[in-house]
């Protein structure tokens, strides 16, 4: 996978990157949700989610055991054609648990995007870990 497409649009899609980076940081799901399409996918090792109501309720499942997440991205290659797009980023996530834990891990996502009403969106997320530490 190469970098291909028009800058702008690479350009606003990593700004995707950030918003959900930022969601995730804060621990806010409606703003997290905002950067999925209505049936977009959310998909791990755990679990497999479709729709925003599955997203909401995923997170909220995932967040029960939280009382804090730092999540940082790091886009690679981003692949635009037309309304769709293809991309890998890679993803730390230090998790500290509400019983006192950490749990570390470093894993990279396949995603595909699409634009709606001239805003890029995730319609699918594919997660696999490549390090974990609990």
């Amino acid at each position: 996978m190469r970098n291909s497409g028009p800058l702008e649009d690479r350009i606003l899609i990593r700004e995707l990157y950030g918003l959900y980076s930022d969601a995730s940081n804060r621990g806010d799901a409606e703003a997290w949700l905002d950067c999925f399409t209505e049936d977009g996918q959310w998909n791990s090792h755990l679990f497999r989610c479709t729709g925003r109501e599955e997203l909401r309720r995923q997170w909220d499942l995932l967040w029960t055991g939280f009382a804090s997440l730092g999540f940082l991205s790091e886009v690679g290659p981003i692949e635009v054609s037309g309304d769709t797009a293809r991309a890998r980023s890679y993803a730390r996530e230090i998790v500290r648990l509400k019983d006192g834990g950490l749990y570390k891990l470093i894993g990279s996502y396949d995603d595909h995007l699409v634009r709606r009403d001239g805003t890029w969106l995730f319609a699918r997320r594919d997660y696999a870990p490549s390090v974990e530490e609990a």
